[in-house]
């Protein structure tokens, strides 16, 4: 039996674009239909907020009752004016402590915020340059953490597959024990406030809402999304997604090259 669904979150890397970027124009005529149905949609992503400007317009979210869930849950923003209704950030003092574990010089430390990713490197590592780039986000260096005035989101350290490995095995354990851990992507290591992550900041932001989980819907494809989409009422892994992610899933679906979300919610909403 379908679900009285009330909000519908996506992720947006591997669900809601393409391989080469692109919001299909059917996705984007879903999304419209059912927001004017009165249904919620909003963006999940590991992004940072201005990391994804392009696709809250692309899709039309960009109402003053608009959020997205950005930097892996570290916060809710409003999308029309990027105000965080939820924040869990690290203090200086988190990103001084976990800055003490670099201790490898192929290893690249970023500190995320919501406008700028900053690095120390004069010359930035390829690994920094992939991410930046995907997200379209300006860099900085700076000398000391008084240089950045925004608050700080996360700390991404960013290298090659083995020399990240590496440096997992000698510190994930220590960083567990007062920080959220994540490793979605070979070359990235995600550290973030404790209380973070996608679903759980999901399940604050249906409560803002007086939304249950059971009346939400998720679209994932990643390690990040397994628990929301284990979490919610109707979670939904697209075909390219990590068998795992899959396997927790209600429904699997097609590629993110396909109109498979466009689809699948015709179907499920009877367009």
């Amino acid at each position: 039996m379908k679900k009285d669904i009330k909000l519908i979150a996506f992720d947006i890397d591997g669900t809601i674009i393409t391989k080469d970027g692109r919001v299909l124009e059917e996705t984007k005529k879903i999304i419209t239909d059912l927001k004017a149905r009165g249904i919620k949609i909003v963006l999940c992503t590991g992004r940072n907020f201005n990391g994804f400007y392009w696709i809250r317009e692309g899709l039309g979210l960009m109402d003053f009752d608009d959020y997205s869930i950005t930097c892996t849950g570290a916060f809710v923003r409003q999308n029309a004016t990027g105000k965080a209704i939820i924040k869990k950030t690290l203090s200086p003092a988190d990103v001084e402590k976990i800055a003490a574990k670099l201790d490898n010089d192929k290893i690249d430390l970023t500190i995320h915020t919501r406008d700028i990713l900053y690095n120390k490197a004069k010359t930035p590592n390829k690994h920094f340059r992939y991410d930046q780039g995907l997200m379209k986000m300006p860099w900085l260096r700076y000398e000391s953490l008084a240089d950045i005035h925004d608050d700080l989101a996360r700390v991404s350290f960013d290298s090659d597959f083995d020399t990240l490995n590496d440096f997992e095995d000698r510190h994930k354990e220590e960083f567990k024990d007062s920080y959220k851990y994540m490793r979605n992507e070979k070359t990235i290591i995600e550290i973030l406030n404790k209380s973070a992550g996608k679903s759980e900041t999901l399940s604050e932001l249906a409560d803002l809402f007086s939304i249950k989980m059971e009346e939400i819907m998720y679209f994932g494809d990643g390690a990040n999304d397994l628990k929301s989409i284990k979490a919610v009422g109707v979670g939904v892994a697209m075909g390219n997604a990590r068998t795992m992610t899959k396997e927790a899933a209600d429904y699997v679906i097609g590629s993110n090259d396909e109109p498979s979300i466009a689809n699948f919610l015709k179907d499920y909403f009877n367009d």
